[in-house]
């Protein structure tokens, strides 16, 4: 099938996962089950912007005291003046804030070097927020600047999706996890990687193990995994020895994505099982696997946290490039176009190691200057 409709069936072979009630600290790249609205005002009082003086009435001004952050003064005199702080909240008749560096002090009172406009230089209550206005939709992945909003807002706790949970099989009994391969051997490169991929996009990994090229075993490794999406790098295509397609159809599996249109990473799978736990099959070369990754299992990940499908961003190709299916290639983003890396073939890692995002380039001959789309990766799309 054509790539686009792969990663459509992905997302909507999901649904989002239940709500849970969590503190703000713990929310931390979760997506939000529904709206956040601010307890209170931002600011919740007139506060100054900075270091000066805040007066009322026509000037000079006798300086009577002091405000600091954590300080609070319901009123001030006519022709009187504070000495405040940033972020100090001011009594709410104030004119205006003259900066440190605009005052001329002289026998205790202070005057401008500049004329100011009503409420110059101080926020009034509401500005950001008014209190019970929505200030993150429902689906926003909470960040650290939502939670540090959620905060300013009088929040404490926020309702959230449950993430999901994903377990690894990295298959291959070829495969050697540590020290110089051996004669025949590799080094299982996806372990140290795939986890990760599925960690930055919001998901909780329960389990990561290696598996034989071994019918049964492979068949008892997926039966035995407990996330909602078992992710399975090599043996995803036809070969002899390719055995993952024999296992999800002894399992009782259905496809909902068998191949793909797309290079590289053709033989890409996503299968759903009897118990509903996703499949999704890798190949087992890593630049492969990381955009067969992207297109079958992120995805589904954003249904199943809540979000909504990912909009790509378009820029035009720094070179000609003819294809004759999708190609999806580490580029990097150099003076507004985009430059395929030079080591791009399937096995290598080391294009995408400098990359700054993946493009996706249609089918046809896609003279420079022609837009593609622009993927993130994993760790760059937050």
């Amino acid at each position: 099938m054509e790539w686009d409709l792969a990663v459509a069936l992905s997302f909507d072979s999901v649904v989002p996962k239940s709500a849970i009630k969590v503190p703000l600290s713990q929310a931390i790249n979760y997506v939000l089950a529904q709206d956040l609205t601010a307890d209170i005002a931002l600011p919740p009082a007139h506060t100054s912007m900075m270091d000066g003086y805040a007066v009322f009435g026509p000037g000079p001004w006798r300086i009577v005291g002091e405000l600091h952050a954590g300080d609070s003064l319901p009123y001030l005199e006519t022709g009187c003046a504070l000495k405040v702080s940033t972020g100090a909240h001011l009594p709410p008749h104030c004119s205006f804030v003259i900066p440190q560096e605009m005052a001329t002090l002289f026998d205790g009172d202070v005057a401008s070097k500049n004329s100011f406009t009503q409420g110059q230089h101080i926020r009034q209550p509401g500005d950001e927020a008014l209190a019970g206005e929505s200030i993150a939709a429902t689906g926003s992945l909470f960040t650290p600047a939502i939670a540090g909003l959620a905060a300013s807002s009088g929040i404490d706790e926020v309702s959230v999706f449950e993430p999901p949970t994903v377990s690894v099989i990295v298959t291959g009994s070829e495969l050697t996890s540590a020290g110089t391969p051996g004669p025949g051997q590799i080094r299982d490169s996806l372990s140290v990687q795939v986890t990760h991929w599925a960690k930055y996009l919001g998901a909780n990994v329960n389990s990561s193990i290696n598996c034989a090229d071994d019918l049964v075993e492979l068949k008892e490794a997926i039966n035995s995994s407990s996330g909602d999406i078992v992710i399975v790098t090599g043996g995803s295509s036809f070969g002899e020895r390719d055995y993952l397609r024999p296992a999800l159809e002894q399992l009782g599996a259905i496809y909902l994505v068998s191949e793909i249109w797309m290079r590289p990473g053709h033989p890409s799978l996503l299968a759903k099982l009897p118990d509903g736990k996703l499949v999704a099959g890798l190949p087992g070369n890593p630049l492969a696997a990381l955009v067969s990754f992207m297109t079958v299992v992120a995805p589904a990940l954003r249904g199943l946290s809540g979000q909504s499908e990912y909009r790509m961003a378009k820029v035009p190709l720094a070179k000609d490039f003819a294809c004759d299916r999708t190609r999806i290639v580490p580029i990097v983003l150099s003076s507004g176009l985009a430059e395929m890396t030079e080591f791009r073939g399937s096995a290598m890692l080391r294009g995408l190691s400098h990359a700054d995002a993946l493009g996706v380039i249609s089918p046809g001959d896609n003279p420079s200057g022609t837009l593609i789309r622009v993927m993130p990766l994993p760790w760059r799309v937050n």
